[in-house]
């Protein structure tokens, strides 16, 4: 066990199971935004990308994760940015919220 789940299986046997739910409620719904907040800061410059190759994001993560892209110095650049993307899509999802 955890030092968190000790922490937690403490506050719940002292009677402070309701205000850890509030708390943490609030730390997850807190950490929802952060990432939203993250997306949307990337989706710019991926649009950036996206116009000037003619070709989406998920296009261009397919080609390259396939090897059929090349390794230009942008094409990294772009990947990386999506892969952040990607990341915090991940995260939503564990988190049980939808991405979008």
């Amino acid at each position: 066990m955890s030092v968190a789940e000790k922490k937690i299986e403490m506050l719940e046997q002292i009677g402070a199971g309701p205000i850890l739910e509030r708390t943490l409620s609030k730390l997850i719904a807190i950490q929802i935004a952060r990432y939203r907040m993250a997306i949307e800061q990337l989706r710019p410059d991926l649009a950036v990308f996206e116009k000037r190759f003619n070709m989406s994001s998920e296009a261009c993560y397919a080609e390259f994760t396939a090897g059929t892209l090349g390794d230009d110095g942008d094409i990294f650049e772009w990947v990386s940015l999506y892969e952040n993307v990607l990341l915090y899509q991940k995260r939503l999802n564990l988190l049980g919220v939808s991405p979008a």
